[in-house]
């Protein structure tokens, strides 16, 4: 069914993992498989949480430029309109955001880098945990760009008004540290430790405590 992600569940708990290591890049055949996911397997599944992870060392480097640059210069030259891009950003905005319709806790287990797309489909989880060493960040306006997949609309709503700005111009990275100060990241544990904690959050974000969340 899949091939850049991996869906199974345990003890009645779903885990998506990125599957394209080393990086788990989203290039075009992620976006896709992640649609299909979200809108025709989740929703069925007999589950009380998701725990979204990565293959190996690394959580995602996230769209591939390459790729995300090739859709935008098709678009044009097929319509002659570059605004035509908005559909396909949109719809994949939607699509991480709409993780927070679900009616169960779903939570980022991020080890490694979590930068640009993958960072904006953490933000739209319930829960963030992240290893010690993890790197993180919106690095779009690097590249000439601006984070299309939420960032924009759901950074300033988790941190100060300043701060978001400043994170999406500037496009530097930041620890997850900073990011438990700024009140984005909700537990830091030790590497190895990630997938182990996520589950127990789990379980314990599964017996109600999800309600709190969901009404933020």
């Amino acid at each position: 069914m899949f091939t850049v992600i991996n869906w199974y569940i345990k003890d009645k708990i779903g885990f998506l993992e990125l599957n394209n290591p080393p990086s788990n890049p989203m290039d075009s055949a992620f976006f896709e498989e992640f649609y299909w996911w979200r809108t025709e397997v989740v929703e069925k599944a007999d589950i009380k949480a998701v725990i979204i992870h990565g293959n190996g060392r690394h959580f995602s480097s996230g769209a591939v430029l390459d790729d995300l640059l090739g859709i935008i210069n098709r678009s044009h030259v097929q319509s002659g309109d570059i605004k035509k891009i908005s559909n396909f950003l949109n719809r994949n905005s939607r699509i991480f955001y709409s993780l927070k319709d679900l009616k169960i806790p779903v939570i980022a287990a991020i080890r490694g880098v979590c930068l640009g797309s993958a960072f904006e489909l953490a933000l739209c989880t319930d829960y963030i945990i992240c290893g010690e060493k993890a790197v993180l960040g919106l690095p779009e306006t690097t590249f000439g760009l601006i984070p299309g997949c939420t960032g924009t609309y759901i950074l300033p709503k988790v941190v100060k008004k300043s701060l978001a700005i400043e994170l999406i111009l500037s496009g530097k990275t930041f620890s997850p540290q900073e990011t438990e100060e700024w009140g984005i990241v909700h537990s830091i544990v030790p590497t190895k430790e990630v997938l182990k904690n996520a589950v127990i959050n789990a379980e314990k974000l599964s017996t109600g405590f999800i309600k709190e969340l969901k009404s933020l």
